[in-house]
């Protein structure tokens, strides 16, 4: 449940697709009226299922263009995900227009085949143990660069768990866990 849109007061004046599940989708609805009467108007709730849903369709739909310069933020979702589902999701983004932006996160794929445990076996354990496939796509932080240009963007940046705390989190005071196997990446579409 993000609340980027809600707490940052210069997004309030830009148009917001919120894209999760269903089900998420109608449980921030129903907050968000609890919260405000209302889901504000500068945002669009979109539910849509990345395994099962063309991307592009949904949010075209929801009255998304791409005739304009966007900023997609992707945290958190890319590692459920099946191989199909996030090469469909880069498909859509491959006709982003020039000068947009993403930022998104991925878990190390080692950590996944279970390569390397990065010390958390016990997470390890209980994800197989949980459901077999419960983290399916993956990436090596060196594979990241390729991967984007082959959809028409360039990586900027990328940072682990500990940049990430250093840059973000301590300065604005902030305590909170960030996992070594999980990775962000900053790009922009060519």
């Amino acid at each position: 449940m993000d609340t980027l849109a809600y707490r940052i007061p210069e997004l309030s004046t830009l148009q917001v697709y919120e894209i999760d599940l269903p089900e998420t989708i109608e449980a921030k609805k129903a907050v968000l009226i609890r919260l405000f009467g209302e889901v504000p108007d500068h945002v669009r709730l979109v539910p849509v299922d990345f395994n099962r849903q063309e991307l592009g369709k949904v949010l075209k739909e929801a009255g998304y263009s791409q005739e304009s310069p966007s900023f997609f933020i992707w945290e958190g979702v890319t590692q459920y995900l099946l191989d199909a589902a996030v090469g469909q999701v880069f498909g859509f983004l491959q006709n982003a227009s020039s000068g947009s932006h993403l930022l998104f996160t991925y878990i190390r794929k080692d950590f996944i085949d279970g390569q390397k445990m990065y010390d958390l076996e016990v997470l390890y354990r209980l994800m197989k143990r949980l459901k077999k496939e419960f983290w399916q796509f993956g990436m090596q932080p060196g594979e990241v660069s390729d991967f984007l240009e082959a959809y028409g963007w360039q990586e900027l940046e990328q940072v682990g768990s500990t940049e990430y705390q250093q840059r973000y989190l301590q300065p604005a005071g902030r305590i909170m866990p960030v996992m070594e196997v999980e990775r962000c990446v900053y790009a922009e579409k060519l």
